[in-house]
C-alpha cells in the first residue's frame, strides 16, 4: 500500500505560509552570500517548516486517501519518503540528502513526518548540491507514504556495475534488517557480483561470479512494537541472502531495466521470503568520463601517424592549455577561415579532413604538413623556407618537397600559376574590410539586460562579427611575408643556400626606422603615460603606494591631474582591448581587469624615478642599406630602398589588423563574461568561471534545460585544466605529442653555456639575464636586464623600454617580440630552444643579435 503527495501539495504549503514564501525566496536569491549566512537561512527555513501547521486541504485529502487503503489503520507502521524534483534522475542524484522517516504510526505522526520531509528540501547539504549543479533551489517535492516492510534482509541492486560500468554485470549489497544500514554506508554489507548473458533462444542466463561476506556489524531492525532501531552486533560470517534469492533479485532487476529503458539502482527488502521493491532510480555514474577521457576530450584526429605538429607561432597566440569555450569558438573560427582560404586559393582537399590546426590535451598545435602544403600549392612563387622562418624562426630541414608530396600530390605548374594570381587578387582590399569590421565592433555594447536568452543572442551576434574579422584577417596579413621573401631573394641573389649573413641583413632591414609599427604603440604610449605620472612627484609617490586593485579608480578620480587622467582614459580607450593571452576567452583584457596594467605602470614609473630606462637608436633606410653584409649591386640596393617602405607598411598593416582581431576577441570576452555572471546570479552555474569550461552548444543546453550533468562536466574539466595547463610539449612532434618532464631534462642542460637561435633584431649586448617563466614574475625585471622568456605577446610590451635585449624560445621573424624589439632597437634572438632552462636569473650573458648566439659568461653563484 502507498499514498503519494504531489509537488502541488508542497507548493500549497509554501503559499499558505508567508514566512515560508519569503524565506524560500531569500534563499533562492542568496547567490553571493557567505556560506555561514546560507547555512543560517537554511536552518531558519527548515525550522519554520517544522513549526508550520500543515494546510487543512492537504491533511484532509491525505487522511481520506489513507482511510480507503486496505489494511491501513491508526496502528499501521509506515515509511514516509521524500521525492524531490530532480533528486533521482539520469543526470543527477541527490540520494540520501532528503529525509526518510521509518516506523511512523497514526495521522499526527504522518503529518509531522511529511513536514519533516518537506523541510529536508532546504537542508544546507541539499541546497548546496543544487547550487553546485546549477539547479533551482525551490524545485518542489513529492512525498510517498509506504507501509513498512518488516524486512529480514534488505539492500540495493545495481543492474550495471556502478564502478566499471559493465552492462552485463549486476552488483548487490545486502544486510540483515531494513536497508538503512546499506544505503547510509554504516555497515559493511555482503556483496554479490552476477554476470548475465542470453542463450540462442533469448533466455537470460545468470551466474554469480563473486561473493564477498561483509562484517555486517551495524543493523537496523524493526522491533515488536513496529519502531526501527539501530543495533551493533559482533559481525556475521553467514551470508544474509542465498544464491536463489540473489538470482531472483537479478531477474527482477533486469525486467525493471528493460521497462524503464535505463540501468537501475533499486532498493529492495525481503520479508518472510517475499521480495518487495521500495524504489528505483537511474544509475548516474555510468556515463561519467574518466580522467583520461577528459584530458583528451577535444583532441583532433590525425591524417597520418607521422603528421608533424608544432607549437611554433601558435604558442604565442595560445600559450598553455585552452578552455573549451575558446576551442569551440576562437580556434574553430581560425581553423575554418584558414581551410576556406586555402580551398579558395585552389587547394583541392576535403575541408572536414584537412586541418591546419590540431588540439591535443587542450593545447593548440600547427599542423606543419598542412601549412607547408597550403603555402606551396596555392602559389608557384612561395618559398616554404620563408614561411618556416616567419613561423618557426628557422628552416625545418626535415620538411622537404618529397615529404610534402607524400602528404598531398604535386600540382601542375599552370595550376599553381593560376593559384598565385588568385592569391594576390584575393588579398586586395581585405585590410579595408577589417577596418569596416572594426567600426561594427566599436558599435557593440553589452546590453543591460537580466535575460540570459537576450544576452546569449547578443553574444552570438558578436561571435558572427568576429568570424567575419577572422575570415578577412588571414588574407589581409598574407602580403607581409611576400615582401620578406622578395627582400631575402635580393640578399641571396636567388641562390638556394641561405647563410647567416642573409638572416642578419634581413633582420637589419626590417629594423630600420620608417614609421612606427602599430604594436609598438602600446609600450610607447605606456612609457609616455608613466613619464607624465612621474612629472607630478607628489601624485607619483601616492600612485606607487596604492594597491593595483584600486589603481584604476585612482587614475580616474578627480584628484588625479587632468592631463594624467585624460592620457590614461585615452590609452584605455585605444588599447583597453589588449592584454595577456589575448585570444583566450578565459583571460580578461585590460579594460576588464586593469590591475595587471596598473602593476606595469607602477613598475615603469619607479623605473623612471631610478633612471632605469633604455634609449633606442633608430637607423634610417640609407644607414641600414650601407651596413649590409651582403655584396649587392647599386641596382639591387636601389630596389631594396624602393621595396623596404612597402615591406614596413605591410608589417604595420599586419599588426593593425591583428589589433582588430584582438578587439573582436575582447568583445566576445565582454559578452561571455557578462553572460557568465548573469547565469551565476540566476543559479544556472555555481561560479561564473565555469561558463568557459562549456562549449557554445552546451551553454545553450544549460540555459534551456538546466542540464546538471553538463555543469558537473564543466567542474571536472576545470579541475583537469590545471593538469593540462602544466603540461609542456616539444616544439616539434611526429604524431600525437608527448608531454615532457622539464625537471628531468634540466640536469642535462645545466652544463650548456651557449645556445643558438634566429637573429631577428641586430646588435650585441652583455648584461644580466632575467629568466621570467610567466608574466606574474615580471616585477623581478631590473634595469637593463636581458629578458629570457618562453614567448612574448602584447602583455610583455610595456617592459621593452626597460630591457637591453630579448631571448625567446618561441617565435619567428614576424613574432611579437621580434617586431617590438626591432622598433626599440634592442638585440633579439628568437627560437632559442631551452633558454629558460639553460640560463638562470643573475647569470652574466652575451646576446648577439647578429649571429643568434646567446652565451653565458658567468653563473650568478660562481665565486
Amino acid at each position: 500500500m502507498a499514498a503519494c503527495l504531489t509537488v502541488q501539495a508542497f507548493y500549497l504549503q509554501l503559499q499558505t505560509n508567508r514566512s515560508l514564501t519569503e524565506l524560500s525566496a531569500q534563499l533562492s536569491q542568496a547567490v553571493d552570500a557567505e556560506t555561514e549566512d546560507i547555512q543560517k537561512l537554511c536552518d531558519t527555513l527548515k525550522s519554520e517548516f517544522l513549526l508550520s501547521e500543515i494546510n487543512p486541504k492537504i491533511s484532509k485529502a491525505l487522511q481520506l486517501h489513507l482511510q480507503h487503503i486496505e489494511h491501513f489503520d491508526e496502528e499501521t507502521r509506515v515509511a514516509v519518503r521524500s521525492s524531490a524534483i530532480g533528486e533521482d534522475g539520469e543526470e543527477l542524484s541527490a540520494a540520501g540528502q532528503m529525509d526518510t522517516i521509518l516506523g511512523v504510526k497514526g495521522y499526527n505522526e504522518i503529518f509531522a513526518a511529511v513536514k519533516k520531509c518537506w523541510s529536508s528540501h532546504f537542508t544546507f547539504s541539499a541546497v548546496q548540491y543544487k547550487r553546485q549543479h546549477g539547479q533551482p533551489i525551490n524545485t518542489g517535492m513529492g512525498v510517498v507514504i509506504q507501509k513498512m516492510v518488516h524486512a529480514d534482509v534488505a539492500g540495493a541492486l545495481f543492474t550495471n556495475d556502478p564502478v566499471t560500468a559493465s552492462c552485463n554485470t549486476m552488483v548487490i549489497n545486502a544486510n540483515f534488517g531494513v536497508g538503512e544500514s546499506v544505503v547510509s554506508g554504516e555497515a559493511e554489507p555482503d556483496t554479490f557480483r552476477v554476470t548475465y548473458t542470453s542463450d540462442q533462444g533469448g533466455s537470460d542466463i545468470f551466474s554469480i561470479e563473486e561473493r564477498v561476506c561483509g562484517s555486517k556489524q551495524v543493523q537496523y531492525v524493526v522491533s515488536e512494537s513496529g519502531t526501527v532501531g539501530k543495533q551493533s552486533v559482533s559481525g556475521s560470517s553467514v551470508f544474509c541472502a542465498d544464491d536463489k534469492t540473489v538470482l531472483a533479485l537479478c531477474q527482477i532487476g533486469l525486467e525493471l531495466e528493460r521497462r524503464f529503458g535505463h540501468p537501475c539502482d533499486i532498493e529492495w527488502a525481503i520479508c518472510q521470503g517475499q521480495i518487495y521493491l521500495l524504489q528505483s532510480r537511474p544509475i548516474t555514474t555510468l556515463t561519467q568520463e574518466t580522467e583520461y577521457e577528459l584530458l583528451h576530450e577535444f583532441d583532433s584526429a590525425l591524417a597520418m601517424d607521422q603528421e608533424l605538429l608544432s607549437t611554433m607561432n601558435i604558442g604565442e597566440a595560445f600559450p598553455g592549455a585552452l578552455c573549451p569555450l575558446t576551442i569551440s569558438v576562437v580556434v574553430k573560427q581560425i581553423e575554418d577561415s584558414m581551410v576556406n582560404w586555402s580551398v579558395a586559393n585552389g587547394l583541392n582537399v576535403v575541408p572536414n579532413l584537412f586541418r591546419l590546426h590540431k588540439v591535443y590535451c587542450n593545447h593548440a598545435f600547427l599542423n606543419v604538413h598542412a601549412y607547408e602544403l597550403s603555402n606551396k600549392y596555392r602559389s608557384s612563387l612561395a618559398d616554404r623556407r620563408m614561411m618556416e622562418l616567419a613561423l618557426a624562426g628557422h628552416v625545418i630541414d626535415s620538411m622537404t618537397d618529397e615529404v610534402i608530396r607524400a602528404y598531398h600530390p604535386a600540382r601542375p605548374l599552370l595550376t599553381r600559376l593560376y593559384c598565385s594570381w588568385r592569391f594576390f587578387s584575393m588579398i586586395l582590399g581585405k585590410r579595408e574590410k577589417c577596418l569596416v569590421h572594426e567600426q561594427a565592433l566599436d558599435k557593440l555594447t553589452v546590453p543591460l539586460t537580466t535575460s540570459c536568452a537576450e544576452l546569449l543572442e547578443y553574444v552570438n551576434h558578436t561571435v558572427d562579427i568576429s568570424s567575419q574579422v577572422v575570415k578577412d584577417y588571414m588574407p589581409a596579413t598574407a602580403i607581409s611575408p611576400v615582401y620578406s621573401q622578395v627582400l631575402m631573394g635580393i640578399l641571396t641573389k636567388g641562390k638556394h643556400v641561405w647563410e647567416a649573413k642573409h638572416y642578419t641583413d634581413l633582420a637589419s632591414l626590417l629594423a630600420c626606422h620608417i614609421n612606427e609599427v602599430f604594436s609598438a604603440g602600446v609600450p610607447n604610449k605606456l612609457e609616455e603615460l608613466s613619464r607624465l605620472i612621474h612629472s607630478h612627484p607628489a601624485f607619483a609617490a601616492h600612485f606607487l603606494e596604492i594597491s593595483i586593485e584600486s589603481g584604476d579608480s585612482f587614475l580616474n578620480s578627480k584628484k588625479t591631474p587632468a592631463g594624467v587622467r585624460e592620457a590614461y582614459q585615452l590609452f584605455m580607450e585605444k588599447f583597453g582591448h589588449r592584454g595577456l593571452c589575448e585570444l583566450d576567452l578565459l583571460k580578461k583584457c585590460w579594460s576588464q581587469d586593469p590591475s595587471q596594467l596598473i602593476e606595469t605602470l607602477q613598475m615603469m614609473v619607479k623605473s623612471i624615478a631610478t633612471g632605469h630606462n633604455v634609449d633606442a637608436r633608430c637607423y634610417s633606410v640609407q644607414e641600414v642599406v650601407d651596413g649590409l653584409q651582403c655584396d649587392l649591386t647599386k641596382g639591387q640596393k636601389l630596389f631594396i630602398k624602393f621595396i623596404l617602405p612597402k615591406a614596413k607598411k605591410a608589417v604595420n598593416s599586419r599588426e593593425e589588423v591583428k589589433s582588430i582581431l584582438v578587439k573582436a576577441a575582447s568583445k566576445m570576452k565582454l559578452g561571455f563574461w557578462r553572460l557568465s555572471e548573469l547565469m551565476y546570479n540566476q543559479g544556472y552555474l555555481p561560479s561564473p568561471e565555469l561558463l568557459f569550461f562549456l562549449t557554445v552548444t552546451e551553454i545553450k543546453d544549460v540555459l534551456s534545460n538546466r542540464n546538471g550533468s553538463l555543469v558537473n562536466r564543466a567542474k571536472r574539466r576545470r579541475k583537469i585544466y590545471e593538469k593540462q595547463n602544466s603540461m609542456q610539449f616539444p616544439r616539434f612532434n611526429h604524431g600525437y605529442p608527448e608531454a615532457v618532464d622539464t625537471q628531468q631534462d634540466l640536469k642535462s642542460l645545466e652544463v650548456e653555456t651557449e645556445l643558438k637561435g634566429m637573429p631577428v633584431s641586430v646588435g650585441e649586448v652583455t648584461g644580466t639575464a632575467r629568466v621570467v617563466k610567466n608574466l606574474s614574475e615580471a616585477h623581478t625585471i631590473q634595469k637593463n636586464d636581458i629578458l629570457i622568456v618562453y614567448f612574448t605577446d602584447v602583455g610583455w610590451a610595456p617592459y621593452f623600454p626597460m630591457i637591453s635585449g630579448v631571448v625567446t624560445e618561441q617565435g619567428g621573424l614576424v613574432s611579437h617580440g621580434a617586431v617590438v624589439a626591432r622598433e626599440y632597437g634592442i638585440p633579439c634572438v628568437v627560437s632559442c630552444h631551452n633558454a629558460t632552462q639553460v640560463f638562470q636569473s643573475g647569470d652574466t650573458i652575451c646576446l648577439n643579435g647578429s649571429t643568434g648566439v646567446v652565451r653565458r659568461l658567468k653563473r650568478d653563484n660562481d665565486l
